[in-house]
């Protein structure tokens, strides 16, 4: 909420844009008005229950703490609700256990799911019509998306973004955001019937890019990796990923940059060499292009917010 939150006020300075994405907090058991009491001395109060909610263009669910079986059980209402709104055309996005609850209600009966990673095993047993995908951290199957983690949830709020408001107010979120964020939302997830949606074959070559971003990517090897030509390598990356794969090759090295930048004391020079760029000044070019800001300007804004309580 806080991220979208952030991106309605940076859409409104960089593009006086008046759309605002509106977050409500929804009871799934009590009434609207009544608080809801949680672990260590936390309450929330929210303003709508199942029964008199605004008309949601997404849904999201958080996850279940401990054992979800409990509480899928005791939530036939959410349950059937969620049905009402998928079958409303509603987007909806369930991180961790939470998965559970779509796989009850039978809405991932066919279609491909992830869920935390000690869950994987119980899962399989309890909903074995779900395919499940124990290597992919976000799942599609048209307008159901599964989180494995609350950092993937993250990264998936990123895509959202960029699609309500655009490239420059998603990266700007980023920035401010970048030491909640471990991974990016451009690696690979899983979708079915999507144009985001990675062929075996491209995953494969992504994924040795992610391990070996310190290298010079090479438009022929990575196709000869593939053991494709190098036109038609080119044309299923963009397809899949949406970009071609020297860009996405780019976005990598700046990826590991920011994290450098941001945790590590590394002259500018020896992080362009970590990242594959022998050029200092070159590196600081393309950093900037990318993130709007430059190496050392970044480092001191992200340890700003990392040591200032």
């Amino acid at each position: 909420m806080e991220m979208i939150s952030a991106a309605n006020s940076v859409a409104r300075i960089k593009h006086r844009s008046r759309s605002r994405w509106q977050c409500h907090v929804v009871s799934a058991k009590s009434l609207a008005g009544e608080s809801i009491e949680f672990a260590q001395g936390l309450s929330v109060l929210p303003k709508f229950d199942l029964t008199n909610t605004p008309t949601p263009h997404t849904i999201f669910l958080p996850p279940i703490w401990g054992t979800p079986d409990v509480i899928v059980e005791r939530s036939p209402q959410l349950i059937q609700w969620l049905i009402n709104q998928y079958e409303a055309g509603v987007q909806i996005c369930a991180t961790g256990t939470a998965v559970c609850l779509l796989a009850k209600a039978g809405l991932l009966d066919g279609k491909v799911a992830t869920t935390h990673w000690y869950y994987f095993d119980e899962f399989e047993k309890k909903y074995p019509e779900v395919s499940i995908q124990k290597h992919h951290f976000i799942t599609q199957a048209g307008q159901l998306f599964c989180c494995g983690s609350i950092n993937a949830l993250v990264d998936l709020t990123l895509y959202f973004i960029e699609n309500q408001y655009g490239k420059e107010v998603s990266q700007v979120i980023e920035q401010h955001f970048s030491h909640e964020i471990n991974r990016t939302y451009d690696k690979p997830w899983y979708s079915t019937g999507a144009a985001r949606h990675p062929d075996e074959g491209i995953i494969e070559v992504q994924q040795w890019m992610q391990s070996h971003s310190s290298q010079s990517f090479n438009l022929k090897a990575l196709a000869d990796m593939a053991n494709m030509s190098v036109r038609n390598f080119s044309r299923r990356f963009k397809v899949a990923v949406g970009k071609s794969a020297l860009e996405y090759g780019i976005e990598l090295k700046m990826q590991m940059a920011r994290e450098l930048l941001r945790e590590t004391n590394l002259s500018h020079q020896d992080i362009a060499d970590r990242v594959g760029f022998k050029d200092s000044a070159y590196f600081s070019r393309q950093f900037k292009l990318k993130n709007k800001l430059t190496p050392g300007e970044y480092r001191v804004m992200v340890r700003g917010k990392l040591f200032n309580i």
